[in-house]
């Protein structure tokens, strides 16, 4: 299935587990992707295992003008964008409000927040010059619910969505579509992370209280919340404007 023939796409925190896997997903369905993160060598290597039709950029997306230069450099390597998928974000400290530091809250918000919103103000010119095209926003199952002890990682995450609906309404009569995608426990980095700040030294111990929570008894993949990304990147979600899909396994079904 080619869905993203003659497609460019812009993928951030490209080399995180969620970001890879989209970003392979993409190339594979025939977009050319740009690929976005701090970590050079990662997104270097990701770009030249696809080969062509794929480029790296090393990219701090909490300053505003590093994501105008990434959009920019899309641009003009493949000469126009059509999608992001920005999904660069960070986990922060564990702790109860009254205990996390101002720099916590401020890095938090920085990237899961910020970066989102220039990013996005970004992507509004030249998509709209390409006649339209699609924004996905990864939020978190955080966005939807509190979650005790990851205040600044929640709050991030709500403030995300209320950014995502608000872009959505405001970009829809260009043809300019923003939803979210809203995964919950994924067996990556970021919940090792934070098995091991709930309890050091004994995450797997954390790992096991969570998935008796999950009525699915496991956590996602990062396959499973790129396919639901490229569906809403893609033509087939057309329709879908403003909506978070949640990959959770059932978390908040239960």
């Amino acid at each position: 299935m080619q869905r993203f023939a003659d497609k460019v796409v812009i993928v951030t925190g490209a080399a995180g587990g969620i970001g890879s896997a989209v970003g392979r997903r993409l190339h594979g369905e025939g977009a050319s992707v740009v690929l976005i993160d701090r970590n050079s060598d990662a997104v270097a290597a990701l770009a030249e295992s696809l080969g062509g039709r794929a480029i790296g950029m090393a990219v701090d997306v909490t300053v505003p003008a590093e994501n105008q230069r990434m959009v920019e450099r899309a641009v003009e390597h493949f000469g126009a964008l059509h999608g992001a998928f920005l999904n660069a974000g960070m986990e922060g400290e564990a702790g109860p409000l009254e205990s996390l530091v101002e720099e916590t809250w401020s890095r938090v918000l920085a990237v899961n927040f910020h970066a989102v919103r220039w990013g996005l103000v970004a992507c509004i010119e030249p998509l709209r010059r390409a006649g339209g095209g699609s924004i996905v926003i990864t939020a978190s199952v955080a966005g939807l619910i509190g979650v005790p002890g990851f205040g600044p990682y929640a709050s991030s995450k709500h403030a995300v969505m209320g950014l995502m609906r608000t872009a959505a309404t405001e970009l829809a009569p260009l043809g300019i579509r923003v939803n979210s995608v809203n995964p919950g426990p994924v067996d990556n980095r970021m919940m090792r992370s934070i098995e091991q700040q709930i309890s050091p030294g004994h995450g797997d111990e954390v790992k096991t209280k969570y998935l008796t929570r999950i009525p699915l008894g496991r956590y996602m993949t990062n396959e499973e919340v790129a396919a639901v990304t490229l569906f809403l990147l893609s033509d087939d979600a057309r329709g879908v404007v403003g909506a978070h899909y949640v990959v959770d396994g059932g978390i908040l079904s239960s």
